[in-house]
Formats: structure tokens, sequence, C-alpha cells
């Protein structure tokens, strides 16, 4: 079932990062019924810092890889819109080309939605840090027309997500969203709201369209806020970007660290519990595409 007609249904969406297939479909076998691509998670797999390093023919290979393992619908994070290698390199870009690249170069990969943000593409960073800037209201319409326009199936969906609410404050928020949508955004995503009253207030005067939340720990958003409660705020999807993967990483340095300790790692399945050799061959076998044709 795509994105749309999960949306158009009306279904709430807990959409978790994945930083790799079998993270796919592992949220597929759980009953997760869509994913999210984070550009954040994306770039700490690869060593770097959230800062629009990530390349589109990267993205969209990652995408694809996905793609092959498991049908769930994913929401793949663009940043400001994805930049080849050849022109991260380059001091002059042309923004509408990117836009129309990026769109193309995704939807053939197989994600159902893209994300792209407001912010300076020059000086991106994670959306719940300080010193954020955003581009004029005008220019970031002009992306979502233009993505609106390239995009080949209405299937594919247009998410324009805003980080004005630091910079601008939340009524500059709610004025870019209003536009965003006249665009031809089909979702909103406000990011790095500070409180439940302005999850309502954005709701309230964005009555129209599917809402994003994200719940970021240790960000701008609350810690108290529940996905439950943000439904109930009119919220359609909420967002756990990089959270399992900050987990994940914790628990690997544990078991690296009792490796060099012990010098080996043969009994670290009685001490930390493992997922037996045969359970991960039936698990893949059972619900990876590749094994299904």
């Amino acid at each position: 079932m795509s994105l749309r007609t999960l949306l158009d249904k009306k279904k709430n969406l807990l959409l978790l990062g994945a930083s790799s297939p079998i993270e796919a479909l592992q949220m597929e076998a759980l009953g997760y019924e869509a994913a999210y691509i984070s550009g954040a998670v994306l770039s700490t797999t690869l060593g770097l810092l959230d800062e629009g390093k990530i390349s589109r023919n990267k993205m969209a290979n990652f995408v694809r890889e996905i793609r092959n393992a498991s049908d769930l619908p994913l929401l793949v994070d663009c940043d400001t819109g994805l930049l080849s290698k050849k022109e991260m390199a380059t001091k002059r870009v042309d923004e509408d080309a990117i836009i129309r690249k990026t769109v193309g170069a995704l939807e053939i990969a197989g994600a159902d939605a893209i994300q792209i943000e407001d912010q300076v593409p020059s000086k991106k960073r994670c959306g719940h840090l300080d010193g954020k800037e955003v581009i004029s209201m005008g220019d970031m319409s002009r992306k979502i027309r233009l993505a609106a326009l390239k995009r080949k199936s209405k299937n594919f969906l247009i998410v324009a997500r805003t980080d004005a609410r630091a910079p601008e404050g939340l009524d500059n928020a709610i004025w870019r969203a209003e536009h965003y949508v006249k665009a031809g955004a089909d979702i909103i995503f406000p990011e790095a709201l500070e409180s439940e009253d302005e999850f309502r207030k954005f709701r309230e005067a964005v009555p129209q369209i599917p809402l994003v939340a994200n719940l970021a720990e240790g960000g701008k958003t609350p810690g108290n806020l529940t996905t439950e409660k943000l439904f109930s705020l009119g919220y359609q999807i909420v967002l756990i970007p990089a959270t399992p993967l900050r987990l994940m990483l914790r628990f690997y340095g544990t078991i690296l660290k009792h490796a060099k300790d012990i010098g080996s790692l043969y009994y670290a399945g009685d001490r930390f519990g493992i997922l037996s050799r045969g359970d991960l061959i039936e698990f893949i076998k059972n619900n990876s595409k590749v094994y299904k044709k």
C-alpha cells in the first residue's frame, strides 16, 4: 500500500529511521506501515555530520537497496535538494535544476515521498540545533512547484519542511506553510516546534493537509510529547529518525569493548542476547523480496 493510500485512509503513521535494508525488513515484519530515510542517519553511517553532504546518487542508491528487499513505503529526507558530487564541488549551482534532478532520481529509485526543507543550502544543519538560516518563502515555494511539476506520478508525494520556527518565529512558520500548500506541497513538516501549544496552534492554522511531527530526543521538541499525543493533536505522521541508530551505536560500542577486553565474543550471546544464525537466515528468507520472487 502506497504512502498516499495510507494517508488517504486517514492512517496515523509512526516512522522510524532505517539505516539499512535489514532494518526496513524488521520494521515491516513488526507491522510498521512505512519507514523514514533520514539524511542525518545516512550521514552518520558514513561518518559525516548532518550538514547536507549526502550526494543525490548516494541517497538514490540507498533507497534502491531498501526497495530491492522491501515494499515498505519510504519517506526520504532530501535536505535542501541534494547535489551530485560534481555540483558539491561547484561554487555556483542551479537550484532549480537540482530539484528537478533530485525528484527524478528518487522517484525512479522507489521513494514514495521526498522531504525538502527551506534552510539555506550552504549553511544546512540539523533541524534541532541553533543558528539555522532559511531561504525566502518565494524561493522555497518555487522549489515545491518545480518538484510537483517534475514528478511523473501523483502518488509520489512532496513534503515541504519549514525550519522557520527558530529564526523567524511560529507565526512566520505558519505563514510559510500556507504558501507551501498553495505551491503544491502534499504534506507539511514544521520542524522543531517547542511546545504542545505550538503543535496545536500550527495544526489549527494549517488544517487542510497532513502534517509531520519529529520526536527527536534531546532536541527542541519537548520530551513529554508522545506519538499518541501528537496523533490526537492532528499530526498524521510522527518521525523518530535517529534514535534507533544512536542506540545501536551505543550497544555496538559495548560489544567492541567486550571483544577487546575478553579477546573473544564466543560467549557474548549468553551475556547480551543474540539472534542465532539459523533464525537470521529464516528471517531473511521469509521477509526479503529477493527470496519471494
